[in-house]
């Protein structure tokens, strides 16, 4: 075939010769022996080379026009069908016989381009050549971003990939891969096939396919025996477009979640046993305590105060669990504040300590809490019977102004040292001067987590101001209402 009838079958088409003449971009057409058939006005004016001097010339001379050497361009590729120019082109896209690519050597021009091909056929469908463009590339394709993408990708944890229409990794990246034995630079180019099990290779071959097909986000968590461990990944992948708004491919998120969920598996069985075991103990202690008071009903003297004794003691270990499960409930949610009848809940405390020496003089006082202001007060006059003992005597009371309400809970105890006075809420701190049992610095750091969450505040002072020998104030102001 020669370069009259490609001219020939062009015009036939309706396609006439000049039209590229009109083309802003650089184009040329080959014949199918890749003889430069066509060199518009464009391209003259880019490469600096006229059509007198090429047209009708093969050999690859119009690669040297555009890059300074004899090799293959974009358009011998669409007539051999094959790669011929894979080491002067970064492909960026294929849409049916059309290819879209980026040079990989500096033109002749010195500017980076970005190429397009296509076939060409007669009226009876028979190819007669190819043709190409030329147009500078983007400055958000060039070098720079794509190292700043190549250098987050290899710095961030997850697994980050692009598969093409026909399921090939065209980019893999992946920090962690070395660590299982795999050389991530080896993945791209290769299938799922070459890294996953078939049944999850398959599974993001077909997730690529539809993401490219249907325009649309898959989104799967995917669990899977490989490498001789389960395996959790959580697989987002999203279509990719061209610079013309086509998909193009599919890229991808594998996030490896495997750790979380054992962490996750694993919280929830501690979380169950600890259910189950503070349900046991809570109700076993229960049964004693109320044991205990029928017994103490039917004594007298100092045998009906050492079962008064026991039952307190008891109900200590009852305080403990309620504090775990308390300190568990606060840590996940967010209380909702209501108006709370404070002087309703300090009194049926006190009826739960009988035997005990508290004080107080009954008044309402409405404060912005809920139901487990409650805990404040029973954790208050636990701490004092825990340092006090069955003797001490605990003062309670309610001072209201403009707009707070303090409730002090003040006890004859040994008192707390000024040095520890600002760390006896912190978690696990032992509240006094002398190591006690029972909650080991729950109950106080409950009791500053609810006021906290009631706007409040909290302090630990002197009974008797300067004289911390003489017993312990624990101070509460709440919001009035």
């Amino acid at each position: 075939m020669n370069q009259e009838r490609v001219r020939e079958s062009m015009n036939r088409s309706q396609i006439p010769v000049s039209i590229f003449d009109h083309i802003q971009q650089p184009a040329l057409v080959l014949d199918c022996e890749g003889r430069v058939v066509i060199w518009n006005d464009s391209m003259e004016r880019y490469t600096g080379v006229s059509a007198e001097d090429i047209v009708g010339k093969g050999g690859y001379i119009h690669g040297k026009a555009l890059f300074g050497e004899m090799c293959p361009t974009l358009a011998n590729s669409i007539l051999t069908h094959s790669d011929a120019g894979k080491d002067h082109y970064h492909l960026l896209s294929r849409q049916g016989e059309e290819l879209l690519a980026r040079s990989c050597i500096p033109p002749a021009s010195g500017r980076e381009v970005v190429c397009m091909a296509a076939p060409l056929y007669d009226t009876t469908g028979q190819q007669i050549g190819a043709v190409e463009t030329i147009r500078d590339a983007p400055e958000d394709s060039r070098g720079a971003p794509d190292e700043q993408v190549q250098i987050l990708a290899k710095t961030l944890p997850d697994m980050i990939f692009t598969l093409n229409r026909d399921g090939i990794f065209t980019q893999f990246y992946w920090t962690g891969a070395r660590n299982l034995g795999i050389d991530p630079d080896e993945i791209a180019g290769k299938s799922p096939h070459a890294l996953f099990p078939a049944e999850e290779a398959d599974f993001l071959a077909g997730a690529a396919h539809r993401v490219i097909e249907a325009g649309e986000a898959v989104s799967e968590t995917r669990t899977f025996a490989w490498r001789g461990e389960a395996r959790s990944f959580q697989i987002t992948m999203h279509p990719l477009h061209s610079s013309a708004g086509k998909i193009v491919a599919a890229t991808g998120v594998g996030r490896d979640i495997s750790r979380d969920l054992v962490c996750e598996r694993t919280s929830q069985l501690s979380s169950l046993y600890l259910d189950l075991l503070g349900t046991d103990i809570y109700n076993t202690s229960m049964v004693a305590a109320t044991i205990i008071e029928m017994l103490r009903e039917r004594l007298s003297g100092e045998e009906a105060e050492l079962a008064q004794r026991v039952k307190n003691t008891v109900e200590q270990g009852i305080n403990v669990i309620k504090n775990v499960e308390l300190l568990t409930t606060l840590n996940k949610h967010r209380i909702r504040l209501e108006p709370t009848d404070l002087d309703s809940i300090i009194r049926g405390q006190i009826q739960r300590y009988a035997g005990i020496d508290i004080r107080y003089e009954p008044e309402s006082h409405m404060v912005w809490a809920n139901p487990l202001l409650e805990h404040i007060v029973s954790n208050l006059i636990s701490n004092s019977i825990k340092f006090g003992g069955m003797k001490v005597r605990i003062e309670i009371s309610v001072m209201e102004t403009a707009e707070i309400v303090t409730l002090t809970v003040a006890d004859t105890g040994i008192g707390i040292p000024d040095h520890l006075k600002p760390n006896i809420f912190d978690r696990f701190s032992h509240e006094g001067s002398k190591t006690a049992s029972g909650s080991r610095g729950l109950g106080l750091h409950i009791v500053k987590t609810l006021v906290n969450q009631y706007g409040g505040r909290v302090w630990a002072a002197d009974r008797v101001p300067g004289k911390p020998e003489e017993g312990a104030a624990i101070k509460v102001i709440l919001q009035k209402c």
